[in-house]
């Protein structure tokens, strides 16, 4: 084979080669950290060893779970185990740079002796599968509102 054919074929090849490499970019599937308490000894408040969230895509579902919930007095929590007013929740706020729109997902954790788990489907933000979504800040709260814990590390 000549030189010119194999510098044909060379280029060929490399050319072949960076077509396939530009295949569109893919994010992420998931989104996950620790949940951890303000107080790392304060009350009310729960364990952040255990304690956890994750968010998946498609479709968008932020589920977890918590343990060893106290309350204000140190006695582990129960709740009802219906929706209702003594549920604990977790916030997720998001952002949606390509559309500028933003929410915040609620989900309720029913609590059994300080642990719970929770899950739910969030609605789509920015409306194009594949845009990417910013989780902005996580917010555990108990029943009366205060926020005991953040989605993060503890120091």
């Amino acid at each position: 084979m000549n030189t010119s054919k194999v510098t044909w074929l060379c280029g060929l090849a490399i050319a072949m080669g960076l077509t396939g490499m530009s295949a569109s970019a893919h994010a992420g599937t998931k989104y996950q950290t620790n949940l951890v308490p303000v107080l790392a000894a304060g009350q009310p408040g729960f364990s952040a060893s255990g304690s956890s969230i994750k968010i998946d895509r498609s479709p968008m579902t932020v589920s977890g779970k918590i343990k060893k919930v106290v309350d204000g007095t140190g006695a582990l929590v129960t709740t009802d185990g219906a929706p209702s007013a003594d549920d604990y929740t977790v916030e997720v706020d998001r952002s949606c740079p390509a559309t500028l729109a933003s929410d915040t997902v609620t989900v309720p954790v029913e609590l059994k002796n300080g642990n719970g788990k929770f899950t739910q489907t969030a609605a789509a933000l920015c409306g194009v599968a594949g845009d990417g979504v910013g989780i902005m800040a996580i917010r555990v709260k108990n029943a009366a509102g205060t926020v005991i814990g953040v989605g993060g590390v503890a120091e």
